[in-house]
């Protein structure tokens, strides 16, 4: 066997001794704490039971005694040891008392004064009947029942026995009192009065004397290892409560030999040999199949050791300063004629790997990768360092095509996957690296921005496949008009360019570029047999350190989108030059955000509402919900810039919950005048997950009827979850809820998908109502709609009517129902009933068509 073998097994041989001398001394040790306190335990225990059962039998003797004397007319001659026994012991005798005297079978007995104070006078009472009476006529202790003036008594040392004389253990027991005062004794011949005069006796001292008092006095169970008495003893104690004594500290005091109790535990010792030897026969078992074990785990290791040095992982060991010893033969065949090195310091590391000391890096155990060129090809070995004595030993693996994933990763993450430009990542990159060039940063840079305002409705008409294919195009234009600039183009996301100048002799090279852009985007791109024009706007940010007390990367892009920002909000011009103004707008806008969330958890909003008119019914039928925000600072803006905002950062729901309930309120209020109410659907609210029933619960909790709420929902739905609005317009309307689809015709999508939309009603948009009076296009518009409408079975409403003339023109053109000021302007609750009550019921206020019903409609 080798060496090492030995040494394993040796070691094994002695910890099973070590084992065998410690399970001895521990069994030493539980033998004498743990089994003799489990036996102290037990003896406590039991005593305690014996004291219970011994109070529960005197309980029950008495009151059967009791039950005789009240049922009885003549106790003294119904009751005789005939006639009644207790525990199987015969009534010695039954008296009467009167006064200090006891009358027994004619005989008379006195009793003396301190008996008379003490036992005689209590239900229940245990003593020496001639120490009572000053006789000779009865000896031993008795125990005493007293009812009324009758008394019973019975031989106190049969009536205990029973509970003691089948424990063979049990030396000798006593009864004693609070004051411990010996009340009964099973030895005869033991005159000891008090049962503290036992220790007293023995030499023990007053203060462990006073200790046990103590716990007498207290009603304590216990047990003490003494030789008071006939030699080693226990000495167990436990208090008795029988109900019927005045004593309330009445205590059994029970002697055991020591010795007698340890014989009892002789089973126990037998289980704990054993146990002792199951556990040895488990550790030698255990041992031997360990050893095997670990034994063959050896041969593997000195096998794999010799493997090592033959195969991979390549292995190098070096000295503490780097100097390499050895390689394993693995290596040595990896390097072939490339074995160039004496030091690891001579190994080439990867760029990103580079440490000022290696040797330090190797120190400190940290893994590295090293670069070897075998055969013009690059090799990337990663190397785990383990200390060893004299230096260390470096493990190595080929992660060549780890790394190589790598580096295809770090381009997916530096670059567009749709048009393979570098993406923001890289931008900030190159900003960065800039912002660190003193020189490069001091010369005339700029970024532009540029985004295609047109895409999602390219990508949705013809599909995200084409739409990727058009983002590819554009990138190619771009690419071709900055052929001779000093310029980089990024792909941010989806239709989001930049494009960086650097180094620019003047910057009207950007707007030459810009212009030049813009003609090649004036010109339709074909795509699909589809001719598609490009609406670009471009956002301008010239890098000019010096004007500009922070400028980093950073707010550099920032700059530049806020610009880009600005110049799509524009609609005379398609590019916008950032200016300082732009930063205090923007200022101004995050504290309108900040106003706008406080607003929310102040419910700064109120609801106005304005009515919808039927021309052929001559009343109004429907109103508007629009909501206000009641902030000063804010009343003069248009409502759409702050819903605009909460649309952005997701407000919109807050907002929209407390449009809900405000409106479902009024809605609830104005069910008697046969009127519905209609309110606006953010896309925002529409797509949140949950909305369909959120806004069905509310319904419910107003006990709103079916039909008297619409939902406005505007195109902009539709352009990327077509299919998932759908599902949920068809719950909503399945419920009851009415759907207008608003701002008619000015979006793409409204023909294509109109019969596919789950729709009630069309609301033309504003802007093709303002022009109907001196514009033929507007009109013909508005009757196309209406017609239209009818023919697929749609109400329709025209928005912003404000005059006479246009309500005449809309009208006759098929539009029944108008919204606008004409009728009314925006209003509250109050108001809004009281035009129901002028329009609709008082009729004190119409608007004329007679003249149209009489000339005819158009068809």
């Amino acid at each position: 066997m080798k060496r090492n073998t030995w040494q394993f097994a040796m070691t094994l041989i002695f910890a099973y001794l070590i084992l065998m001398v410690a399970i001895f001394f521990a069994y030493v040790r539980i033998t004498n704490n743990y089994i003799l306190k489990q036996a102290e335990q037990e003896l406590v225990t039991n005593i305690e039971d014996t004291a219970s059962l011994f109070a529960l039998q005197v309980s029950y003797d008495y009151y059967r005694f009791e039950d005789l004397i009240e049922s009885s007319s003549n106790p003294i001659i119904d009751i005789n040891p005939a006639t009644f026994d207790v525990l199987y012991e015969s009534l010695i005798d039954i008296g009467i008392i009167d006064g200090r005297d006891v009358t027994i079978d004619e005989t008379t007995y006195t009793f003396d004064d301190s008996y008379f104070n003490e036992d005689f006078n209590q239900a229940y009472a245990m003593y020496d009947f001639n120490d009572a009476f000053n006789t000779n006529d009865f000896g031993g202790t008795y125990i005493i029942f007293k009812v009324d003036e009758y008394i019973a008594f019975f031989d106190a040392s049969r009536y205990i026995n029973t509970y003691f004389s089948s424990n063979d253990l049990i030396s000798d027991y006593y009864i004693i009192s609070s004051d411990n005062l010996v009340f009964y004794t099973s030895d005869n011949e033991n005159t000891t009065l008090y049962f503290n005069d036992y220790f007293r006796d023995a030499g023990y001292s007053q203060n462990y004397i006073d200790r046990f008092s103590a716990e007498i006095i207290s009603r304590n169970a216990g047990i003490l290892d003494t030789t008071a008495f006939s030699g080693d003893d226990y000495l167990v104690y436990a208090p008795i409560y029988i109900q019927q004594s005045t004593d309330s500290a009445l205590s059994f005091a029970v002697i055991y030999e020591t010795q007698a109790i340890r014989l009892s535990l002789g089973y126990l010792t037998g289980i704990l040999w054993a146990l002792f030897f199951v556990i040895i026969l488990i550790y030698t078992f255990s041992t031997i199949m360990i050893y095997k074990i670990l034994s063959r785990r050896i041969e593997d290791i000195q096998t794999a050791r010799l493997t090592l040095y033959y195969t991979k992982p390549y292995i190098i060991r070096i000295k503490k300063d780097g100097f390499i010893l050895s390689y394993n033969k693995s290596f040595n065949a990896f390097l072939g004629d490339q074995d160039i090195y004496n030091n690891v310091s001579d190994f080439r590391l990867k760029e990103n790997e580079i440490y000022n000391n290696l040797i330090e890096h190797i120190e400190r155990q940290k893994s590295f990768t090293a670069l070897f060129n075998i055969d013009d090809e690059i090799k990337y070995i990663r190397f785990i360092p383990t200390k060893t004595r004299g230096g260390y030993i470096l493990i190595g693996d080929d992660v060549t095509g780890t790394e190589g994933k790598f580096d295809a990763y770090k381009t997916l993450a530096l670059m567009n996957s749709t048009t393979n430009l570098p993406n923001k990542n890289s931008l900030m990159q190159v900003l960065e690296e800039l912002f660190k060039d003193p020189e490069q940063i001091s010369e005339k840079n700029a970024l532009v921005a540029f985004d295609i305002v047109s895409f999602n409705k390219i990508n949705l008409l013809l599909g995200k496949k084409n739409g990727d294919r058009f983002l590819r195009l554009i990138s190619e234009f771009a690419l071709e008009t900055l052929e001779g600039y000093s310029s980089m183009l990024f792909n941010l996301e989806a239709d989001r360019y930049i494009v960086l100048f650097t180094g620019l002799d003047d910057y009207k090279w950007v707007v030459n570029w810009i212009d030049k852009i813009s003609q090649k985007f004036d010109q339709p791109v074909t795509l699909e047999r589809n001719l598609l024009n490009v609406d670009a706007k471009f956002g301008v940010f010239y890098i000019e350190t010096d004007k500009y007390e922070i400028l980093n990367a950073q707010t550099s892009l920032d700059n530049t989108m806020l610009s880009l920002e600005h110049a799509k909000q524009q609609t005379m011009k398609n590019s916008f030059v950032y200016d300082v103004s732009l930063s205090i707008t923007a200022s101004r806008t995050k504290r309108m955000e900040l106003d706008l969330a406080n607003a929310i958890v102040k419910n700064e909003f109120k609801m106005l509402f304005q009515p919808q008119y039927h021309n052929g019914q001559g009343r109004i039928t429907g109103f508007e919900a629009l909501i206000r925000w009641t902030n000063p600072r804010y009343m003069s803006e248009s409502p759409l810039k702050f819903i605009r905002m909460a649309e952005q950062n997701s407000m919109i729901i807050d907002i929209g919950r407390i449009a809900l309930h405000e409106t479902f309120l009024v809605a609830k209020e104005l069910e008697p005048f046969d009127v519905e109410v209609s309110i606006n659907i953010s896309p925002v609210q529409m797509l949140q997950a949950g909305f369909v029933n959120e806004i069905i619960a509310v319904f419910e909790q107003y006990e709103l009827k079916k039909g008297s709420i619409s939902l406005e929902i505007t195109e902009t739905f539709l352009i990327d979850s077509f299919e998932l609005v759908i599902t949920k317009l068809k719950l909503l309307q399945k419920y009851g809820f009415n759907i207008h689809l608003d701002d008619f015709g000015t979006g793409y999508s409204s023909l294509q998908y109109l019969k596919e939309l789950p729709i009630n009603a069309i609301k033309i948009d504003k802007a093709f109502v303002d022009n109907v009076e001196n514009d033929n296009h507007a009109r013909a518009i508005v009757q196309m709609i209406s017609n239209l409408a009818k023919n697929v079975n749609l109400e329709v409403i025209a928005e912003g009517v404000e005059t006479n003339k246009q309500n005449l023109i809309v009208y006759k053109n098929g539009c029944d129902i108008i919204q606008g000021y004409l009728v009314s302007k925006p209003v509250t609750k109050f108001e809004a009933i009281n035009l129901i009550q002028v329009y609709n019921v008082n009729k004190t206020k119409t608007l004329d068509v007679s003249k149209i019903k009489k000339e005819g409609r158009r068809k």
